[in-house]
């Protein structure tokens, strides 16, 4: 019965962010598809952007970063307890909306797993990400963030990701 209240309210917290996000009009008119699964016996959860064809920007933007926020309270699977999670969503929208789309970037994934929430993105220039992300680094000096960035021109990461993510 606890398990099914806990999936009752996740359902109802994904449902309430994509409402949020897809009427948030500065990353495009942006819809977010979710789904949850598992890996390695955790949960997994993820949230991606409804791009109408995702692949038309793969020669725009070269530059894999992720931006990892460890969670400082989370339930056994890894997953953040519901206190910590809930006044998180601003904060989310706040990452996700770090680029302009027609110019610096875009937001490609959001995981949530062990622990974490991984923050996915392609952009075209990392020193100005790298000022971009110590300012939010700095704004939000509460939370456990760090930067990850490399080279994916030919976007293996959503091609090998363990979830198939986009069509091709």
């Amino acid at each position: 019965m606890k398990n099914k209240f806990r999936k009752i309210l996740t359902l109802l917290f994904l449902t309430f962010t994509i409402v949020c996000f897809s009427q948030n009009k500065t990353t495009e008119e942006m819809e977010w598809l979710t789904t949850e699964t598992e890996y390695d016996g955790l949960p997994l959860y993820l949230r991606l952007p409804n791009y109408k064809n995702v692949w038309e920007y793969k020669s725009k933007y070269p530059k894999l970063i992720c931006i990892t926020h460890e969670f400082d309270s989370v339930k056994d699977n890894g997953l953040a307890t519901a206190e910590y999670n809930e006044p998180l969503i601003d904060f989310d929208g706040e990452v996700v909306n770090l680029f302009d789309p027609n110019k610096s970037g875009i937001v490609i994934l959001v995981e949530t797993y062990g622990g974490a929430r991984n923050y996915w993105f392609y952009i075209t220039d990392p020193k100005f990400f790298f000022n971009t992300f110590e300012e939010l680094k700095s704004k939000h000096s509460d939370k456990k963030l760090e930067l990850d960035y490399r080279n994916d021109s030919d976007w293996s990461f959503i091609k090998d990701y363990p979830v198939k993510l986009y069509k091709s």
